[in-house]
């Protein structure tokens, strides 16, 4: 895969939302439009990226989709419990194309982006079938990383894909392939942090392994390794 184009990037770097993202957000708002696009892409990529482990539809790639678009929508009202606030923002807007059921696990998502992973014990995630609370914890635990991925809201983070190579029953790789010159120390800090749903729900330990960016697409080995530059920890 490409990495994204100089005017891709520059589009998503718009501060303010198309038309079109407004039409799709049912009219909510969020506090930085090109982390929301930032994240959302990076969410896809790690929807595909970790597809052998979820085993999920395109639906659901939907789904988290849209609640990657909108998990800071909550920031429009407070920052400390705005996950909280993107839940019953996104439950109590309309969004197109989505039925009432749909957007209720989009706003679950949403919910669990960060600090508290899924449980019983919370009422909204309580309120799903078996098979939703499944779903959603497996998109959430990828909706975690992804928005780690961006922490500093400058999209550092360009592209990222499965190393299939190093991956195993105990760990899953992921590459990333970052801006030249921007350092990803706090980025992946908070990735590693932010995995503990990923490793509870998919069983395996993520790691994350640097890309040289000169790189436009993966270069494989004769093991069916890529070039790999860098190396984090377990």
């Amino acid at each position: 895969m490409m990495l994204h184009s100089v005017e891709e990037l520059d589009w998503r770097q718009l501060p303010q939302p198309t038309s079109e993202e407004l039409r799709q957000s049912g009219g909510l708002l969020v506090e930085d439009w090109p982390h929301a696009r930032q994240v959302m892409q990076l969410s896809l990529e790690l929807f595909d990226a970790t597809q052998p482990l979820h085993h999920l539809k395109a639906n659901a790639r939907r789904l988290l989709e849209r609640a990657a678009f909108l998990h800071n929508t909550g920031m429009m009202i407070e920052t400390r419990r705005h996950h909280k606030h993107s839940f019953r923002l996104i439950k109590d807007t309309q969004l197109p194309d989505f039925t009432d059921k749909e957007r209720y696990e989009i706003a679950c998502i949403a919910r669990y982006h960060r600090r508290a992973v899924p449980s019983t014990s919370h009422e909204e995630f309580a309120a799903l079938s078996r098979s939703a609370r499944k779903r959603v914890s497996a998109l959430a635990a990828l909706l975690r990383i992804a928005d780690a991925f961006d922490y500093s809201h400058d999209g550092r983070v360009l592209h990222l894909a499965v190393e299939k190579a190093l991956c195993d029953e105990k760990v899953w790789t992921i590459c990333l392939w970052v801006r030249p010159l921007a350092d990803l120390d706090i980025e992946r800090e908070k990735a590693y942090e932010k995995a503990d749903l990923f490793e509870k729900v998919f069983q395996r330990k993520l790691r994350l392994i640097l890309q040289d960016t000169s790189i436009s697409e993966p270069h494989e080995g004769s093991d069916g390794s890529s070039s790999i530059i860098a190396a984090s920890q377990d």
